[in-house]
């Protein structure tokens, strides 16, 4: 058994236009009977090279968990010419480590003019880890030795990009008001 999903969030599924109805089932499955208590769809199309990649993000927070389903091409082969690969984790609110927000503002160099121009959402619980590892050297020219690798583990589970030039002040606004129905949920799990 399962909730039925809300109106607008199927209605900015649809609008989003990337497997309306995948994205749907793969939310509502991870959902099971726990009622929605905010969302955010964010459609992302990328360029690589000569492809088009469309990616889709579904945030969906309930009473006790933080649902993430990701929706993006899978590249093509001989074998499968087309395939769409989800990902949904479903995250106990309590187990959330961190929450961030940057924003950026316009300025005309003495004050902020409106809202956010800009915002990046960032979410930690521990699922996944970034690894950046460069070559360690010294400054000598003439130096042969081996010094070893430098590198640093940060966490890399949610970032999340919204900017009013390329998706509208009202996609900017809705990841705001996300992210403080998020703090709200989390401060109401704990």
């Amino acid at each position: 058994m399962s909730t039925a999903l809300p109106t607008d969030l199927l209605g900015e599924l649809e609008t989003a236009g990337y497997f309306p109805q995948t994205a749907a089932a793969c939310v509502q499955r991870a959902l099971r009977t726990a009622p929605v208590r905010a969302h955010l769809v964010r459609p992302e199309t990328t360029f690589d090279g000569p492809e088009v990649r469309r990616h889709l993000t579904v945030l969906v927070i309930t009473a006790r968990h933080l649902v993430v389903t990701h929706l993006d091409d899978d590249p093509a082969d001989e074998l499968n010419p087309s395939q769409v690969v989800s990902t949904t984790e479903r995250i106990r609110l309590d187990q959330v480590r961190t929450t961030g927000m940057s924003q950026v503002f316009d300025s005309d160099g003495t004050r902020v003019r409106g809202s956010e121009a800009e915002v990046t959402i960032a979410v930690t619980w521990g699922g996944s880890r970034r690894l950046e590892l460069e070559r360690t050297w010294c400054e000598d020219p003439e130096c042969q030795a081996d010094h070893g690798w430098n590198g640093s583990l940060a966490p890399a589970d949610l970032a999340l990009r919204v900017s009013a030039l390329a998706d509208g002040q009202d996609a900017v606004d809705a990841a705001v008001r996300f992210h403080d129905e998020l703090l709200d949920a989390i401060d109401d799990a704990g």
